[in-house]
């Protein structure tokens, strides 16, 4: 199985695709709290961890791929704790020796789409053409960006694989 992850501290998408190109879990991990403390931050890095933790055992998982974090000035309060909270799960993905891999928006949308400079909305259509998926099993843009991502991890993990045993 391959994970995704757009990460997020208010919000993170996550999925995991197994090897049939089927979407096994696609999901949002939400923040209760509409103005977080920053011991409310931590805790929730605490929460995610936890959360991956239990996952990476109980699925298989082979690769990983995140979404590399771009912020604008306007949203540089959220930067910090995104940046830890993601720092927090690189190391539990590496404590569990799992392959990492990070793209930024603008790869993915390239390699899902040949534009890099795609509409969410291209993307979406994209996405749902490739996994089968109709308009009631994905309705937000950033889970089409996260099974994007899935897609590359699957083609990168199972090319490097291939290369190995050649």
């Amino acid at each position: 199985m391959y994970l995704w992850i757009d990460p997020g501290i208010r919000k993170l998408w996550y999925g995991l695709i197994d090897k049939e190109w089927q979407v096994v879990d696609s999901w949002i991990i939400l923040q209760s709290q509409k103005k977080p403390t920053r011991n409310d931050q931590f805790a929730r890095m605490v929460e995610l961890v936890d959360f991956f933790d239990t996952m990476l055992h109980d699925f298989p998982i082979q690769a990983i791929w995140m979404e590399k974090l771009f912020f604008t000035t306007r949203n540089q309060n959220n930067a910090e704790f995104v940046y830890w909270a993601r720092g927090c799960l690189c190391m539990l993905f590496r404590r569990h020796t799992i392959p990492l891999y990070e793209r930024t928006p603008q790869e993915i949308k390239k390699y899902v789409t040949g534009n890099g400079s795609a509409s969410k909305e291209h993307m979406l259509a994209f996405v749902k053409k490739i996994f089968s998926l109709t308009d009631d099993d994905i309705k937000r843009h950033d889970a089409a960006d996260g099974l994007g991502i899935a897609l590359m991890v699957k083609n990168k993990r199972e090319n490097e694989l291939r290369r190995k045993t050649s």
